[in-house]
């Protein structure tokens, strides 16, 4: 399983552990905002997978659209196993 994919499952579960989304509806095309995920939910997100791998997400400017998006921005940041 690729980093991303993992990452993707990890998510998944934040979201319905967070929001009760469905984790069939999620996928790295989805976009946020039709998850109801506005730019605020984006930080805790990023925060959760900060405190979940202990550590530092920098803030960006540039705000993701989709579930990929989000994850290319918290994967550079994931340590490898």
């Amino acid at each position: 399983m690729s980093d991303t994919s993992c990452l993707l499952e990890i998510l998944k579960d934040m979201l319905h552990e967070r929001l009760g989304i469905e984790k069939t509806k999620v996928s790295l095309d989805t976009s946020l905002a039709d998850l109801g995920i506005d730019s605020l939910m984006q930080i805790e997100l990023m925060f959760d997978f900060e405190d979940k791998y202990k550590v530092k997400i920098p803030d960006i400017t540039d705000r993701p659209s989709t579930i990929g998006e989000l994850l290319a921005v918290i994967e550079p940041y994931i340590q490898k196993p």
